[in-house]
């Protein structure tokens, strides 16, 4: 008989196949993540580090701002009180977090190369959860973010010798034009090449 728990962190088991818990399969393995400094990515962060002791570093991609670097990010977004419970029940985790200066927007996405090789050489699981979420942003700043910002992030998963997942974050917002959406991929409504041209290049 096939069985699965009600627990997603407990072992589930079906037929002769047996699936890794959630934590198992993290255990070990070193995580990258862009949009950590945004709201879903900090809860993203946490999650892992107080959920799933055992996991490996969490590589932030992480730009400079506001006359910060991205080593001074990452200590302003770790101090914050999200992260209490973490520094109280695991504080050895909270040194897994690692910054990696690099932006989106920019090509091979802002990343040296001994950060690059240092990211192909390690990395397993790949989170992309930066993008602009403001309705009003001017679209080449939009179309850098949003799209280009994909594909330089997809080409990095080319690259990754280790990568066993790629999970893309999307906008609440997609196919906002239909009455009911369907869990697919749907067509873009233009070429995504001919939108990144038209707005002069990503």
């Amino acid at each position: 008989m096939d069985t699965i728990t009600s627990d997603p962190l407990v072992e589930m088991t079906t037929g002769s196949t047996t699936v890794p818990t959630i934590t198992d399969f993290y255990a070990g393995k070193d995580i990258l993540i862009t949009g950590a400094t945004g709201f879903v990515g900090k809860v993203l962060v946490e999650k892992l580090l107080r959920s799933c002791g055992d996991v490996g570093n969490l590589y932030c991609l992480i730009r400079p701002k506001s006359g910060k670097d991205h080593n001074q990010r990452l200590l302003a977004i770790l101090s914050e009180k999200l992260f209490d419970r973490v520094r109280k029940e695991r504080p050895a985790c909270i040194g897994k977090v690692k910054a990696v200066n690099g932006d989106i927007i920019e090509g091979n996405l802002g990343l040296s190369a001994e950060d690059e090789a240092m990211l192909i050489s390690n990395v397993s699981v790949l989170f992309h959860c930066a993008a602009t979420v403001k309705f009003n942003e001017p679209l080449r700043l939009a179309i850098r973010m949003n799209v280009a910002g994909v594909q330089r992030v997809v080409k990095l998963t080319e690259k990754l010798t280790k990568l066993e997942s790629f999970v893309h974050v999307s906008t609440a917002y997609a196919n906002c034009d239909k009455n009911r959406i369907s869990e697919c991929v749907y067509p873009p409504p233009m070429c995504p090449e001919k939108l990144i041209k038209a707005v002069g290049g990503g």
